[in-house]
């Protein structure tokens, strides 16, 4: 029976080829019933073979009853027909493949040698056989790990632990709500765990998301389901339409699978015909043109089962000339257009090469005009710097002219106060024989210097006796305070001592300032007002 259901699906007019694929056991070899009915597969395309309504009826009509009509064992089976088959499970002409070679990992030895010392160690006979007693404290004492955080709801922003286990049902609460209604306006499953983790909610990773969702629309698809078992929710009128409508949308949907699927069935047909033969390396694009062929009867038949070969060799040979001449001719265009795109492209690199020697030339020249300013630059900097040298050796003569008469000018200056009897010249050697009595070294200098340092000091000039200006001098300086003197004898570098030790000390400055002077015209009363006017502001400064 099974073999005429397979008749009767097949076609009566059908030539099979049945190819046998080896296995691990020869007595249970694959076999595949491969149809090259040419006529039933030009009348199963001419009669919509390829409708789906066609096939999933066809897919419906096959059952029990069309295979036999009930469940038959292993034994018992039997299939007619393929009685010429070997006994032995294989064809002789069929080779078998050469057995897979069996790897092992690089340390297979050292684990197995550790389990062989392992099981050596544990292996124990009746007469050695002991038990260990470990007591039962532990039973009764804490654990020392820290208690898991499975399911807490204030866990760290990016942890792997699962949020609180939440039984999936047809009756949503808010969680499972907002979740479903985030999902129906396309949020994806990181927006819809953010927004339940910022709301104070459960906290879900992003990838139990999609999953929770599939879940509870089981749920409610199976609640459907018993409502509709159970008489309480019916169809209507609205959910018929739907129904409909979504049938079609299914069927296109399915469709479009099916065709994506066919898309690489001749891509699989090249696969299968390289694995039967390693001698058809057909492409899927050769395979499907030759099996339409086949299909339309189009297909031309091989040469030696042709009537007439002759003429078929002649008509092959004639069309592998007129190839090879629209080969050649095509050829010969290539060539000429390859040839007007390499004309092109010299003459495009001649008028560059022309474009950069004029921008070289260009380039050179304005290189040597930079050059020769730049020597021009060069010429005036060694102008310059001859003059400046010359300048310089000029200078450092006058500057050692002047250096030899100021130094004679120091020489006589020195003479002369060698021959000088001043008692300027005699420094008291200690700050302690100083005292109210001693004169004043300013008596030593001329009327004009007196007069000259009473005048910088706004003072009276009148008199013509020394001791009277030098008088008029110590009353100015009394006025000074002790802080004010002491700062001006430190910034001159002079001992600090009592009042009397610091104002001879600065009268003695002044003297020998006025005595040093320059023979050459230089002013005195600045020279000899400077030590007077910084008394001044040192006592101003200390009186602020």
């Amino acid at each position: 029976m099974a073999d005429d259901n397979l008749n009767r699906h097949m076609g009566s007019n059908s030539e099979a080829e049945t190819i046998i694929l080896p296995g691990k056991d020869h007595s249970k070899a694959e076999t595949f019933y491969i149809d090259f009915d040419i006529e039933a597969a030009s009348m199963q395309k001419n009669c919509g073979a390829d409708n789906l309504g066609a096939d999933i009826l066809g897919d419906m009509s096959i059952n029990d009853e069309a295979l036999g009509g009930g469940e038959v064992s292993g034994d018992e089976f039997t299939l007619e027909g393929f009685q010429d088959l070997n006994p032995g499970g294989v064809d002789d002409h069929y080779l078998m493949p050469s057995p897979t070679k069996r790897a092992r990992p690089a340390f297979f030895d050292r684990t197995t040698k550790a389990v062989e010392r392992s099981a050596r160690r544990t292996k124990a006979e009746e007469s050695e056989t002991f038990i260990i007693d470990e007591g039962d404290n532990f039973l009764f004492s804490n654990t020392s790990k820290v208690r898991s955080g499975f399911g807490r709801a204030n866990r760290e922003k990016g942890s792997t632990l699962p949020a609180y286990h939440k039984k999936v049902s047809w009756e949503l609460d808010s969680d499972d709500e907002l979740m479903m209604a985030m999902r129906d306006k396309g949020y994806s499953d990181r927006q819809i765990s953010d927004k339940l983790a910022k709301d104070g909610r459960a906290r879900y990773d992003p990838k139990s998301i999609s999953t929770r969702i599939g879940r509870i629309k089981n749920a409610q698809a199976e609640r459907m389901d018993w409502l509709l078992q159970e008489g309480l929710m019916e169809w209507t009128l609205e959910d018929d339409q739907l129904l409909v409508r979504a049938y079609d949308l299914a069927d296109m949907s399915i469709r479009e699978e099916i065709e994506r699927i066919r898309a690489w069935r001749f891509r699989k047909v090249a696969e299968f015909m390289r694995h039967l033969n390693k001698g058809c390396m057909f492409s899927a694009n050769a395979c499907r043109e030759r099996y339409a062929g086949l299909v339309d009867g189009t297909a031309k038949i091989p040469i030696e089962l042709d009537d007439n070969p002759e003429a078929r060799i002649a008509e092959r040979n004639a069309f592998i000339l007129e190839r090879q001449r629209a080969r050649e001719a095509e050829e010969a265009e290539k060539a000429k257009k390859e040839a007007a795109e390499c004309k092109v492209k010299e003459e495009a690199k001649a008028r560059q090469s022309e474009k950069a020697a004029a921008t070289a030339a260009r380039r050179a020249e304005a290189n040597q005009k930079k050059a020769e300013r730049a020597a021009k630059r060069a010429a005036k900097a060694q102008e310059r710097a001859q003059r400046s040298e010359a300048n310089k050796l000029a200078r450092e003569q006058r500057a050692a002219r002047i250096q030899a008469e100021k130094d004679e000018r120091e020489r006589k200056k020195r003479e002369a106060n060698q021959n000088n009897t001043s008692t300027l010249t005699i420094r008291t050697t200690s700050l302690d024989d100083i005292t109210e009595d001693t004169p004043d070294p300013r008596l030593r200098l001329s009327i004009d210097d007196l007069k000259a340092i009473c005048k910088g000091h706004g003072m009276s000039t009148r008199g013509k006796s020394k001791e009277v200006l030098v008088q008029r001098l110590k009353d100015n300086d009394d006025k000074y305070s002790v802080e004010g003197l002491r700062k001006l004898c430190r910034s001159k570098g002079l001992n600090v001592g009592t009042k009397t030790q610091m104002l001879y000390q600065l009268a003695l400055a002044t003297a020998k300032n006025y005595e040093m002077s320059d023979e050459d015209g230089e002013d005195a009363d600045g020279e000899g007002g400077d030590d007077d006017d910084d008394m001044e502001d040192a006592d101003a400064k200390h009186a602020g």
